[in-house]
C-alpha cells in the first residue's frame, strides 16, 4: 500500500471512528488563506470588499456548472451548498451523521501527508471557504394576522410571521434586496449577530444608514464568515415587536454528531395584541409604572397554543394550535432555538428529554448536557436532542418566562412564590411528536424543571475555537464602565416628542467631572444623520453617546456594564436627576462577539473584581445578560473591525427609550480615513443616495416621522 493511502486510511479512521468528535485530527487551512487587513482594501476595484478576499464570489448562473456541490442536512430539498473554487475530484463534503465536526476536505493527503480543509476547529475569525452569492428579495408591508386568535395589524416580511427562513452555507455571500412597502414609515433590516467584517454599511441600523424610504429598495450584500443559527429583524424603532423578524440559518460544521435536523427553526417570543408603538406610547407617558410594556402572551413560531382565543379556559384543544416538531425514535435531532421576543427571558425545556448544547450565538462550543436553557432576548442556541427509542405520542416543549425577567398583563411569572401558584399563561408552547396514533392527541407529559432563574450558567459554554485574553486592556477601564440608569423626570432636551423619562447607559458622574468626558444622556439620534456619514460631527451631539476605540488586530478592549448604585454624584449637575436601574438587561454588541470575563450579582470593584475573571477561553457570544439587583458583566473584544457599532439592550422598550451607546472603531488611518478607506467610495455613495431618497420622502410631509419621532430610533 502506498504511503499516501496509509495516511489517508489513518485520517479516515480518526474522522469516522472516534466517539469524541472534538478529538479528531484538525484539518489544515488551505494555503493562501484569508488575510483580514483593511489596509489592503481597494475601493475602486472591489466596491468595498478587501482585496484579501482573493476568490471571486460567483453568481448562481456562473457557478452552476463547476465546483463542489452537496446538500447540507436540514436544508430544503432543492438547496445546495456550492464551492466553485473546489474541484470535486480533489475535494469533498465530509459533513455526515458520524462526522459533523467536518465540513470540507481534500480527498487525499498531499505529498507531505497533509489534508487541507475546513472543520469545527478552523478559526472562522480569519478563514472561511468561498461559496456563492445567494439572492433573496424581502418585501416589508402591513397585514392582518391572528397568532393568538386576536386580529392584529402587523408588520410582515413577505406577508408572514415569522418571516421566511433565509439560508446560506459557510462562506457564501448574501445579497438581500429589501423593499419598503409600508404606508407611513421607513425601515431598515439588521442581520443579528453577523459580524459584518469590513462591511459596516450593511449592518442595517440607524447609525449606519438612513431608513429605506417608502417605495424604495436597499440591497444588503455581505459575506457570512460564521455559521449556525441566528435571525434578522427590523432595527427601526419598534417594528420588529410588531412582526418584522425571521430566522437566518448558515449551514456549517457542529461540535457533536446528530442524525437529522428539525424542519423548522424554533422562534419563541412574547407578543402584544395592540401596536407596539401604541403600547410604548402608553408606557412612556405612565410616570407611575416606569417599567416594561406588559405583554399579552407568548408564541412559538407564531402560534400561541392554549394561550390563544382568550386564555386557557377558552382555547383550542388540538395539536394544530401548536408548533409541532417531528421526532424519530432512536435518532439524534438538531434544533435551532431563538428568543425573538421584546422583553421576556425564557427557560426552555422538553418534558422527559435533555439538550446537548453545541452552539450559542453563532459560536460553536464544546457539548454539554442540560435539561433547561435560559434564552434572553436576542440569544440563540443550537442543541441536539436524542429521540428516545420505543417512544410514541407527544411531549410538551415548554417556555417558562424567567423569574424577574418578564412582565405580562395577566400577572407575573415567579416560581419562588410556591408550588400552588397559578401562572397567568400556559407555558406549554410547542409539541415534540413521535409517530403514532397518539400523535393526534395533546401531550400528557409532565415537567420536572424547577429552576427558572434569569441568569444562565455561562461557565458551561466553552468555545471550540479558543480566545486567550490579554490581562491588560487597550483602553482605560474607568472610561468604559457604564451604568444602567433611568431618569426621574421627563427629559426636555430631546424635543417635545421626547419629553418623557428615559433609560440610558452613563458614565460615573465623578469620572465625567474629572475627565471632562460627558455621557449621561439617553441615546437619541436623527434618522437623517447616521453616524457613519458624519463621523466627525456626530461626536458633538451628546445624545449620540459615542465611545472611540483604536483599531488593533491584537489586544482587547474591556467594557463593564454595571447595574449597581451609581457612585456618589459630584455637586455639579451631571447626574442629579438620574438614578440606577437595577433590572437585568440582555445587552447586544454589533460588529463583534464578546467574551464574558466576569458576570456577577455583586457590585463591580475595579481593584478586586478583575482578579476573579476568566481570561482563558471564556464564554463568547454577542448577547449577554447584565445581572439585575446591583450586579455587573465584564466583557472583552478585539477592536479589529473598523466602523460604527451599536451596543444596546435588546428589550425593545429599553432600546427605544435610550439604553444604548455607539462604539466607533477608528481604523488605522484615523476615523474617517480608516473607516471610509475600508468601506470604499461606492459604499459611501450608496448610503448617501439612500439618505437623499429618505429626505425626498420626508419632504412629502405625510410620514409619521415628520409629525413625531418619539423614541431613540433603534
Amino acid at each position: 500500500m502506498r504511503l499516501q493511502d496509509v495516511l489517508l486510511a489513518a485520517v479516515i479512521a480518526r474522522v469516522y471512528g472516534n466517539q469524541d468528535p472534538l478529538s479528531e485530527a484538525k484539518l489544515e487551512t488551505p494555503a493562501g488563506g484569508f488575510d483580514w487587513d483593511p489596509a489592503e482594501a481597494d475601493p475602486v476595484d472591489h466596491g468595498g470588499y478587501t482585496s484579501s478576499w482573493h476568490h471571486k464570489l460567483h453568481s448562481r448562473d456562473e457557478a452552476s456548472h463547476r465546483g463542489l456541490t452537496f446538500h447540507p442536512e436540514g436544508a430544503p430539498g432543492n438547496f445546495r451548498c456550492h464551492y466553485p473554487q473546489l474541484d470535486p475530484d480533489i475535494w469533498e463534503s465530509c459533513n455526515r451523521a458520524n462526522s459533523r465536526t467536518c465540513w470540507l476536505r481534500m480527498k487525499r493527503p498531499d505529498s507531505e501527508g497533509r489534508i487541507y480543509g475546513y472543520d469545527i476547529h478552523t478559526n472562522y475569525e480569519v478563514a472561511a471557504p468561498t461559496g456563492v452569492s445567494r439572492y433573496y428579495t424581502i418585501d416589508v408591508a402591513t397585514g392582518v394576522i391572528y397568532p393568538d386568535g386576536f386580529p392584529k395589524q402587523a408588520l410582515l416580511f413577505n406577508g408572514t410571521y415569522p418571516g421566511p427562513r433565509l439560508e446560506a452555507c459557510w462562506g457564501d455571500e448574501l445579497v438581500i434586496t429589501v423593499k419598503n412597502s409600508l404606508p407611513n414609515m421607513g425601515t431598515q433590516i439588521h442581520w443579528h449577530g453577523i459580524r459584518q467584517l469590513f462591511t459596516n454599511d450593511m449592518d442595517g441600523v440607524a447609525v449606519t444608514q438612513c431608513p429605506i424610504a417608502r417605495g424604495h429598495t436597499f440591497q444588503y450584500k455581505f459575506r457570512v464568515l460564521q455559521y449556525g443559527s441566528t435571525w434578522y429583524h427590523s432595527h427601526y424603532s419598534l417594528q420588529y415587536s410588531d412582526g418584522l423578524c425571521g430566522p437566518l440559518v448558515i449551514h456549517g460544521p457542529v461540535s457533536a454528531n446528530y442524525d437529522v435536523e428539525a424542519e423548522q427553526t424554533l422562534m419563541v417570543s412574547d407578543w402584544v395584541r395592540d401596536s407596539a408603538f401604541s403600547e410604548f406610547h402608553q408606557e412612556k407617558t405612565n410616570e407611575i409604572a416606569k417599567a416594561n410594556v406588559k405583554m399579552d402572551t407568548f408564541l412559538l413560531n407564531g402560534k400561541a397554543g392554549m394561550n390563544a382565543v382568550g386564555g386557557p379556559g377558552n382555547s383550542p384543544r388540538d395539536v394544530e394550535a401548536y408548533s409541532v416538531t417531528r421526532f424519530t425514535p432512536g435518532k439524534k435531532h438538531r434544533l435551532r432555538l431563538i428568543n425573538s421576543g421584546s422583553g421576556a427571558t425564557f427557560v426552555v425545556s422538553i418534558d422527559d428529554h435533555q439538550f446537548t448544547v453545541i452552539a450559542n450565538d453563532l459560536v460553536p462550543i464544546r457539548p454539554y448536557t442540560t435539561d433547561r436553557l435560559v434564552i434572553a432576548v436576542g440569544q440563540r442556541f443550537d442543541v441536539i436532542v436524542d429521540g428516545q427509542r420505543d417512544r410514541t405520542g407527544n411531549y410538551w416543549l415548554r417556555a417558562q418566562p424567567a423569574d424577574g425577567c418578564n412582565a405580562f398583563k395577566k400577572g407575573v411569572f415567579n416560581s419562588t412564590a410556591g408550588a400552588n401558584m397559578t401562572y397567568p399563561l400556559d407555558t406549554r408552547v410547542g409539541i415534540i411528536s413521535y409517530p403514532s396514533l397518539r400523535s393526534l392527541a395533546l401531550p400528557a407529559s409532565l415537567s420536572t424543571t424547577t429552576d427558572f432563574s434569569c441568569l444562565d450558567a455561562q461557565s458551561s459554554m466553552v468555545p471550540v475555537v479558543p480566545w486567550a485574553i490579554a490581562r491588560e486592556p487597550l483602553n482605560p477601564l474607568y472610561l468604559s464602565t457604564f451604568y444602567n440608569a433611568r431618569q426621574t423626570v421627563p427629559d426636555q432636551t430631546l424635543g417635545q416628542s421626547g419629553n418623557y423619562s428615559h433609560w440610558l447607559l452613563r458614565l460615573d458622574p465623578n469620572i465625567e467631572h474629572q475627565t471632562g468626558k460627558s455621557m449621561h444622556s439617553p441615546f437619541w439620534l436623527d434618522f437623517s444623520n447616521p453616524t457613519l456619514l458624519n463621523l466627525t460631527g456626530a461626536a458633538a451631539t451628546p445624545s449620540y453617546n459615542i465611545v472611540y476605540y483604536p483599531y488593533r488586530r491584537e489586544g482587547f478592549i474591556y467594557m463593564i456594564i454595571d447595574s449597581s448604585l451609581l457612585p456618589g454624584t459630584h455637586p455639579s449637575q451631571l447626574g442629579s436627576q438620574i438614578v440606577p436601574n437595577r433590572g437585568a438587561h440582555p445587552m447586544h454588541w454589533h460588529g463583534t462577539d464578546v467574551v464574558i470575563l466576569g458576570q456577577s450579582n455583586e457590585r463591580f470593584d475595579p481593584v478586586t473584581s478583575p482578579g476573579t475573571w476568566n481570561y482563558e477561553n471564556p464564554p463568547r457570544r454577542d448577547t449577554v445578560v447584565v445581572p439585575g439587583g446591583g450586579g455587573y458583566v465584564a466583557v472583552a473584544f478585539r477592536p479589529d473591525n473598523p466602523g460604527v457599532w451599536l451596543v444596546h439592550c435588546h428589550i425593545s422598550w429599553h432600546a427605544s427609550s435610550g439604553l444604548a451607546l455607539q462604539m466607533v472603531i477608528q481604523g488605522e488611518e484615523g476615523v474617517e480615513g480608516g473607516i471610509y478607506g475600508v468601506l470604499g467610495r461606492r459604499a459611501v455613495d450608496r448610503l448617501v443616495g439612500g439618505c437623499e431618497e429618505w429626505e425626498e420622502d420626508l419632504g412629502r410631509g405625510d410620514l409619521e416621522e415628520m409629525m413625531e419621532k418619539d423614541d431613540s430610533g433603534i
